[in-house]
């Protein structure tokens, strides 16, 4: 696989159009077309598919799609870092985060860290719990940033938390305090797998004794803030982080239901490679990170 098909592939998934994607690439349809071919050949897939005179990606075209994103960003960030050591400056540094961690505080801490080390360089990626995690433990970042523990092979410190609670529209018909039995009945918006908010709520309800497989889910969203705006159109309820929700709720537009008996409370963590050395400036961030907000 080199990234000239990958890119290509993006494009096409992105503009849903194999002629446009040759015509910006200054190439033929049937070269295009040759090159998406020799992808799908190498992948055991096919990726693409139309429908009503439309290319759509497949189940695994969309799979695809997600870790091609992933990879082309680890390439990007590879020939920096190249380029970094050329020049003989190894000042630089990898670190990523899930979503919710970065509401703010993250921001806040990279720029005041560039300020103490104006020639340090940062690379920063943001992706899901799950994607942080592999990164941190293939080393292809130095120090992630994430909402739940995801792998026993990584060291995890605590540094700040919040909860999360039930939430609906104002007007949605259900009142402001139920049982965890009623939790099983009204219908639920929850994040997609790879989220760490979905893998706490998940093992806090199992200490309750509910599981998902006994709540009436009715969608899978990604990120918090897109349950926010799902919920805000009245359909359901879903559970969002209380960092996110002090925002949101400025709005006047939402209300929280309080769940007799539970409570959601979790951590934020760093997390380093265990047995891996850090690098001055990385434990640099780190130290001042986890001893401050």
């Amino acid at each position: 696989m080199n990234t000239k098909q990958v890119k290509l592939f993006l494009l096409i998934a992105d503009i849903k159009s194999f002629s446009k994607a040759a015509e910006l690439e200054a190439l033929t349809q049937p070269a295009v077309t040759q090159q998406i071919m020799r992808l799908e050949k190498e992948m055991g897939s096919t990726l693409f598919r139309r429908k009503h005179k439309r290319i759509e990606l497949t189940k695994k075209g969309k799979l695809f799609y997600k870790f091609a994103k992933n990879m082309l960003s680890m390439v990007d960030n590879l020939e920096k870092e190249m380029t970094i050591i050329d020049k003989g400056d190894e000042s630089y540094l990898r670190i990523g985060s899930s979503h919710i961690p970065t509401s703010g505080l993250l921001y806040r801490k990279i720029a005041e860290f560039k300020k103490q080390h104006p020639n340090a360089y940062i690379i920063y990626e943001l992706n899901d719990t799950e994607n942080i995690t592999y990164m941190v433990q293939n080393g292809i970042i130095d120090l992630g940033f994430v909402g739940a523990i995801m792998n026993n092979e990584l060291n995890y410190t605590s540094f700040s938390g919040d909860e999360l609670k039930l939430v609906s529209h104002k007007e949605f018909d259900i009142p402001t305090e139920i049982t965890l039995a009623r939790l099983k009945e009204i219908p639920l918006i929850i994040n997609q797998k790879e989220s760490g908010v979905r893998r706490f709520l998940e093992k806090k309800l199992e200490e309750y004794n509910v599981f998902f497989s006994d709540l009436n889910i009715i969608s899978e969203i990604g990120l918090p803030e897109a349950l926010v705006s799902i919920i805000r159109h009245g359909v359901g309820c879903a559970f969002i982080p209380s960092i996110i929700l002090e925002r949101e709720k400025k709005q006047w537009d939402l209300k929280v239901i309080h769940i007799k008996n539970f409570s959601a409370y979790r951590s934020y963590y760093s997390i380093t490679k265990k047995g891996a050395v850090l690098s001055k400036l990385a434990q640099s961030f780190l130290d001042s990170f986890v001893t401050s907000e």
